[in-house]
């Protein structure tokens, strides 16, 4: 198959979870799909409704135009990890039914580092009051620390980046097609497409 029929596959593998932090909103059926059982906010607690909704671009964002945020973002992060980590345009389909959760943490991981940089990124006023120089901090921290040289099987020793480009590695293992180049994410390099920029630098 090719990887655009992929990702109409796995687009619903993870979905949203209704966790009551923005109680004026309701979550479409779409939004709520999760053929795998697991949803976003399981990875890092900054994963918020709340937190979204705060820092994504549309001021006074209503829920119709929220949800479908929502939706686009989720799209636009399994199509990501499909380009970061095949560089023909073929699965195996195969693979996909031997493997139906080989995605799962790929996805799940790269949708925390999207909505990290969407958060550190955020000039908006009600994100600015409502997250502290020690929050931003921590987060940035838990994206984007220096490898680890230790023990890197757990995961609270490792950065979400480092995590990410690790289970990339597995997953062109799995399922073959690896890039000469591997396309890792760095803290110096992050992809968000609802920005103009799409690098953050750090000092």
């Amino acid at each position: 198959m090719t990887l655009s029929e992929a990702k109409d596959i796995l687009i619903t593998r993870l979905g949203w979870r209704d966790d009551k932090t923005v109680t004026s909103f309701i979550l479409s059926a779409i939004n709520l799909q999760t053929d795998s059982g697991r949803v976003f906010q399981g990875e890092h607690s900054a994963v918020t409704l709340e937190n979204i909704r705060d820092t994504q671009p549309i001021v006074d964002v209503i829920e119709a135009d929220f949800n479908q945020y929502l939706e686009d973002i989720r799209e636009q992060i399994v199509i990501q990890i499909l380009d970061d980590a095949f560089e023909k345009d073929y699965l195996d389909d195969k693979l996909l039914i031997l493997y139906p959760n080989g995605f799962d943490s790929l996805i799940s991981l790269r949708m925390t580092i999207f909505v990290a940089e969407l958060i550190m990124s955020s000039t908006r006023s009600n994100r600015i009051e409502r997250m502290t120089d020690n929050f931003i901090s921590k987060l940035r921290f838990d994206m984007f620390r220096d490898p680890p040289t230790g023990d890197t099987t757990n995961k609270y020793n490792t950065s979400v980046t480092f995590r990410y480009n690790r289970e990339l590695q597995s997953v062109q293992r799995r399922f073959g097609s690896q890039r000469n180049l591997l396309k890792t994410i760095t803290k110096g390099q992050v992809f968000n497409p609802y920005f103009t920029e799409n690098t953050m630098k750090f000092p």
